[in-house]
């Protein structure tokens, strides 16, 4: 009888867990990736804040771009901690919408994408404040649990690229 009641409360208490775990929302699926609409415009803000700018070129029916934002960009968003490190955006290369080029052009996202050589996707780019690749591209998406380690390093070298130094992540003052 005892060892019953021992079993239904550890049941209990496990589906009770399930429960409140399921209920807890995850606040970083509310976090958005911009969509790019005006890149001259994102040039000048990196350009007044001395960032680069990651630009992640993404498609409809590509569940690796959807990983990618899920995983690693929404949570870079929501932490608020990357804000001072660097811009965040998407382009989708199937959307027919035209968007403005570093130069203030008019150009389709495709065009845009065949520019750069982003036809595969995920593509995701780090450029100074002109459009300028600052770093190796990172194509694909493989272990989630490394990704991140990659991008960082990434915004590290294109930091330092910018700032003509070596810096450390570590090293700059991230204030909420």
């Amino acid at each position: 009888m005892k060892q019953t009641f021992i079993l239904l409360t550890l049941i209990a208490s496990i589906f009770s867990f399930n429960a409140v775990t399921a209920a807890t929302p995850n606040h970083s699926s509310s976090a958005r990736v911009p969509v790019v609409s005006d890149m001259a415009k994102i040039g000048q803000i990196a350009r007044n804040k001395n960032i680069p700018i990651i630009l992640v070129f993404t498609a409809e029916d590509c569940p690796y771009c959807v990983l990618l934002e899920k995983e690693i960009l929404k949570p870079m968003i929501f932490s608020g901690d990357y804000t001072k490190l660097t811009l965040i955006y998407k382009i989708n290369i199937d959307d027919e919408q035209d968007i403005l080029d570093f130069n203030g052009e008019e150009i389709s996202t495709s065009d845009f994408a065949y520019k750069y050589n982003a036809q595969l996707t995920p593509t995701m780019l780090f450029l100074d404040s002109k459009g300028n690749e600052l770093h190796q591209r990172i194509l694909g998406i493989n272990t989630v649990e490394l990704f991140g380690g990659r991008v960082d390093d990434a915004i590290d070298i294109s930091l330092a690229k910018l700032n003509n130094k070596t810096i450390a992540r570590n090293q700059i003052r991230i204030n909420p």
